[in-house]
This record gives C-alpha cells, structure tokens and sequence, in this order.
C-alpha cells in the first residue's frame, strides 16, 4: 500500500456492464477511516466511479462541533467538485462511510451547492437518527419494545440523581447519549459509586466530542445478545433485509468482534426482529442502506439503536449474503421500479463469518496508545479449504496514529464453513497479523479472547468482555528475559553511563557506584543471554534522532516458535517492543547507592493535557487524580497510589505531551 500525504485515488476500471444508469465518467469523494473507505472504493471502481479517498489519517475531517467545521467541509467538498468538473447525466458523488459526518444532516445540505450528491438517506432520516430519543418514540409508536426508564432528557449530574429517585431506577442501569457519541455512547452504571467516580468525566468527554450532554436512562437486560439487522429500501418502496450480526462481543460498549449469521437466535425473534425493521423503515421513509440494533434475551426482544448508514462492519454481511453494500446503496437511491434488485449469490468460503476491530490501545488497562507505525506486515488476504481471511489496514509503515484521530488501525474479516472453522481461522491470521512502532495495538486481546472457553461454545453476552473476560496480564517468565536480554546485552545498545539526577547529590567522601537493573512492564528482570535465539542475525536502524532500534526474528525459550521482533527507540533507556503478539515497555534504570532519587508522575498516554486538577504545594489524597490527558478522545485521569504532595509541575493545560513523559515531582506523604 503506497501513502499519500493529502488524499488517495483509486484508477477507474472498465465499469460493469450492469450499471447501465451511472455514467463512466462520474467521480466520487470517500471521507473517513482509510481501511473502511478503501473497500467501498473498490465497490465504488467496480460501479464504474472514479474514486478519490480522504482519509483522515492523513488529512483529518472537521469535528461538527468545532467552529470552522462548515468552513473546513466547504472547501474540501469545493476542491473535489472543481477537479471533478462538470458531469455527464447524474452529479459526481460523496460517500460519506463511517465518518464522523456519515449520519449528519448538514453534509447533502452543504454538498448541494457545489452540485454533488451524497450517497446516504434523505436529510429528515438523517435527522431522526441523530437523536437516539426521538428514534424510539418512532419505534415505540409502531409497536416496537424499547428499555427506555423515562423519556425525558437529561443534561447533568445533578438530573441523573433526580431521575434515580423520580423514576426509583435500580442498579445496574444504563445511560445513553441522546446524540450517539460513537463509543462513548453509553455507559452502564453498576452502582453508586461508579454514578460518583465515573460518570462526571464521560460526561464531560460527551460534552467535548458532542458540544452537549444530552442522555437518557435505559433498563439494564443482564445476559442479552446484541443483534444487528442490516437492510436495504428503495425509493419506491421495495425493502430487503440481510443476515444478522451477534455484535455482543463488546469492550466498553464498543463492537469489537461480531459473527454472521446470528444462527443463535431463535426462528420466531429473528422474523419479529426482520419485520420490525421494515416496517420501521417503511414509516419513516427511509431510502438506502442502513441497520437497527436490538438486545435480544431468548424469545425477547428490544430495539436500542440504529445508523442511517454502512456500519464498520459491512464487509461481513455482504460477504455473508453473497452481494455488494454499495451496489444496494445506489440502486435504492437512484432506481425505480425498473431497476433490478442488486443479485445475492452467497458463497461456501462464506456460510459463516467473522469480524474484528484493530484498534490502537492497550486493552487489558482500557488506555489509549497512539504513535509511530515503523513496520507492518505484507499480507493482506489468507485462502484456507473451504475458508477465507481478508485484512484491511487503516495504516501503514511510516504513518503516525495521531492522539487526536480515531485510533483505529484496521478490520480482519474472515469466512468459512461454519463459526468453529471460522474462530480457528481467525486465531490462525490474528498471530500473523504485525503493526508495530511506537503504539500498541489489541491483537494478542482479540486472540485471546477467541480461545476462551464460552466464546468458542457461543456462550457470551453483552456484557461478556467487561463482567467475564480476564486476559493474561504479562508474558511467561522466560519470554520476559528475552524482552530485557534483546538490549541488555547487546553492544549496540550499551550507552555512556550518566550522572543520575538527584535532590542531595552525595558528599565528596561518598563512593558513587552506578547499578544498572532492566524493566520489562512492571516487573524487574535480570538478563540470561540463553533466553534469546535469533533465528537470524537481527537488523538494526536509526530514526531522525539518532536512537537506535532492532527488527528480527528469534526464537521463544518455551517451545522454540519463531518469533517476530520490532524494538521501537522512546528514548536512550526505553524502547516499545513487540514481540509476538506481546507489546511490552523495556527500560533500562541506573541507580547510584547515596543518592534521594526524585518521585516522579509520568504521562500514561500521548495527548494533550486537558487539566491540572491541583496547584504546586497540595496534598492530593491515595487514587484521587491530579491531572487529565486527553488522547484518541478519551480523558485520562491521572492519580497514584499514595497520598502525597506535589513539588513541581512540569507542564501546563493545553500542552501536548508523549507517553512517559514526566509530568510531575512529587513528595510521598503515606505509602499505599
């Protein structure tokens, strides 16, 4: 894959002869996540577009909320439309895919006046399901089942408190953004204390993303699957539904791995669940390809949410169902009663699938983690018997995964025979997978969490990853000593030793002796150079400011698997390392015996630092935060173990830091 520093095109190919009613020479714009965009491209190609990528990788998209959004929208909309020229017959397009503008009114409004039409559903659906409340007063006015505990918005932490006693709702309960929020959306409250901890700053991570807060209260359905029913409907009134995703596979409410089809839920709530999209579809009008979202608990079901365009996950079900999503999302728009039905022609490699989501994050301590992509693996496409995997990458070498961007890094969707051969597949391709750099991705967690027990016998719910699933929280002892034994003794990576800083360096008469001692993670590791193997001799490399990094393949102590190794430089004594499908953090610590060494906050994630919540000189109190840092729109509070007082700040709100970083000196009061 090659990169571009602004936008991508995709070469137009001979159109299909199929698609009589869209010229050769219309053009199309693709906004959003570059793995995503890149296969409605392709569909887009086959139509007979040419196509042209925004990807906001590298050119990121306005957020609604900020100022100049509209500004920022026009002018990307008026240089595409001016390079595209004039058309023949129908207008050039814009796709939205799953961008952040996908389900915004405001985009055809806006793409209308430079003559371009958008590929998503009239103005007024886009309208409805921008506001999740409205949604299911809709639905609730056909007859379809929803959780709502009251139907009044709320805006604060204060209403939430007032709406427990008005509305006497009991623990567990859910809070969902009235506006969607994308994983932010919800939030499931256990208790009290989570009510008190927990919810000012997601609110305040809603108000940021979404300009307000806006929730309401939903009933809490404990062991509940989450289906998704995808669906296609036409201008003139024809309506089709396709298989249904279990999405319930989900870490803090974000899908993460969903299967297709849902052959688990029963015969009679699959048709109730089918019918209920059409007809709400039907009610509203809606025109093109969106889906709907039910819990559903053995013969009930509950309508949650919806999106009034392709989800993520879209590739799966049309694999699944043997069509194409785009060739759907046109013909709903653009045909009439002449205009055939896109053909569905499912496959054997594709009885059964699977999808899972890459993002860039530490997924066992739910942290963000961002940065430079050095290396990434080749292949992209895996053909078993009777199985078939597909990679789309939203990155590549040499590209930064911004603290401010969306953090994904790309979608792994498998077919096969039946669901077991599938999660074989998958665990297969997830150990071949390799993104590695600074950041660190959540590949070991989806592997991981395909070998449990429950999840291979289909016994999970929506709830399953955050109440059920513990992964593993280091690498066995000996796979530990190759992390530290890789740089501990290797002459490259051997510096001069310096002066350790200190509070009250040692008298004249004191004997300073330097130890040095090897971190991997938290844990201190001594070195054995019969923990590491090469396979063969490693590679090593500069970047820009001189510090060194090694690439290679060794050999795991345990059962001598070959092993891919990528040691990404964060300073002279810190390296990010990957080896396998583990990302650990090696430091290297020298200490000097007569010296106070100074207690120091360092930064968990890359961001910007969104607050210091306490001036030099307080006392903050054991677990209580003292600053936030936003990355990949989270807020991340800061806190530590003891009660202590701060000394020194050595940044200011507003200013960009990198993980690591030291943000603070401090002096230990009491000890946890």
């Amino acid at each position: 894959m090659r990169r571009d520093t602004d936008t991508m095109k995709v070469p137009p190919s001979r159109p299909s002869t199929a698609e009589n009613t869209v010229s050769v020479r219309r053009k199309a714009l693709v906004l959003g996540v570059r793995g995503v965009a890149e296969l409605i491209a392709q569909q887009l190609e086959a139509e007979g577009f040419s196509v042209e990528i925004h990807a906001s990788e590298t050119r990121p998209l306005p957020a609604p909320t900020d100022p100049d959004a509209e500004r920022v929208l026009r002018q990307i909309l008026g240089d595409f439309a001016r390079a595209a020229g004039p058309s023949r017959g129908l207008p050039h397009c814009v796709h939205p895919a799953v961008s952040i503008w996908a389900e915004r009114p405001e985009l055809p409004v806006i793409a209308q006046d430079f003559g371009l039409a958008v590929i998503c559903p009239p103005a007024r659906v886009l309208n409805l399901f921008s506001n999740k409340l409205n949604m299911l007063g809709e639905a609730e006015k056909l007859g379809i089942p929803n959780l709502l505990a009251g139907g009044v918005p709320i805006h604060s932490h204060h209403e939430i408190e007032k709406q427990i006693k008005s509305q006497n709702l009991k623990f567990p309960f859910v809070l969902r953004s009235v506006k969607g929020g994308g994983s932010f959306r919800l939030h499931v409250i256990p208790d009290f204390e989570t009510l008190e901890k927990k919810i000012p700053l997601w609110l305040e991570q809603l108000r940021r993303r979404l300009g307000e807060v806006m929730l309401f209260a939903e009933r809490y359905l404990e062991g509940a699957r989450h289906i998704v029913v995808p669906f296609a409907r036409f201008v003139d009134g024809r309506a089709q539904t396709f298989p249904l995703m279990d999405a319930s596979l989900q870490c803090r409410s974000r899908k993460i791995v969903e299967f297709c089809p849902a052959d688990w839920v029963e015969a009679s709530v699959e048709k109730q669940i089918r019918d209920w999209t059409l007809l709400f579809a039907q009610s509203i009008g809606f025109v093109g390809v969106g889906s709907l979202e039910f819990l559903v608990d053995s013969s009930r079901a509950y309508f949650v949410e919806g999106a009034a365009r392709l989800g993520t996950e879209f590739h799966l079900w049309e694999k699944v169902a043997g069509t194409r999503a785009v060739s759907w999302q046109l013909a709903a728009m653009e045909g009439g009663r002449s205009t055939p039905e896109p053909t569905m022609t499912p496959e054997k490699e594709w009885a059964a699938g699977m999808s899972l989501r890459f993002y860039a994050e530490d997924s066992l301590l739910q942290l963000p983690q961002p940065g430079e992509v050095y290396e990434v693996g080749e292949r992209r496409r895996w053909v078993f018997p009777g199985a078939i995997a597909e990679l789309s990458l939203a990155v590549e070498a040499g590209q930064r995964i911004s603290p401010y961007g969306h953090g994904m890094v790309g979608l792994l969707t498998v077919g096969a025979k039946n669901r077991k051969q599938a999660l074989v597949v998958a665990r297969g391709v997830l150990d071949e997978v390799w993104v590695a750099g600074s950041l660190q991705t959540n590949e070991r967690f989806l592997s991981e969490l395909l070998q449990h027990p429950w999840v291979r016998e289909g016994m999970f719910h929506a709830g399953f990853v955050d109440e059920e699933f513990i992964p593993a929280l280091r690498p066995p002892v000996d796979l530990m000593r190759t992390f530290a034994s890789i740089f501990a003794l290797n002459p490259a990576f051997q510096p001069e030793v310096k002066p350790v800083q200190t509070d009250s360096p040692p008298s004249n008469s004191q004997a300073t002796a330097h130890v040095t001692r090897w971190a991997v993670g938290d844990q201190w590791v001594k070195p054995d150079s019969a923990s590491v193997k090469w396979v063969s001799d490693p590679e090593f490399w500069k970047l820009d400011n001189g510090l060194t990094g090694i690439s290679g393949y060794v050999q795991s102590p345990p059962d001598g698997k070959r092993l891919r190794l990528c040691g990404y430089p964060i300073d002279s004594d810190r390296w990010q390392v990957r080896l396998g499908n583990w990302v650990m953090i090696v430091r290297r610590v020298v200490t000097s015996s007569g010296v106070k060494h100074r207690a120091r906050l360092s930064a968990l994630v890359s961001g910007r630092v969104h607050a210091i919540l306490f001036r030099k000189g307080a006392v903050v109190s054991a677990h209580e935060p003292l600053m936030v840092i936003e990355s990949l729109n989270m807020l991340i509070p800061h806190a530590l173990p003891g009660e202590v007082k701060i000394t020194q700040w050595k940044v200011n709100a507003e200013d960009h830091v990198a993980a690591g970083d030291e943000l603070a000196e401090f002096e230990v009061l009491t000890k946890n």
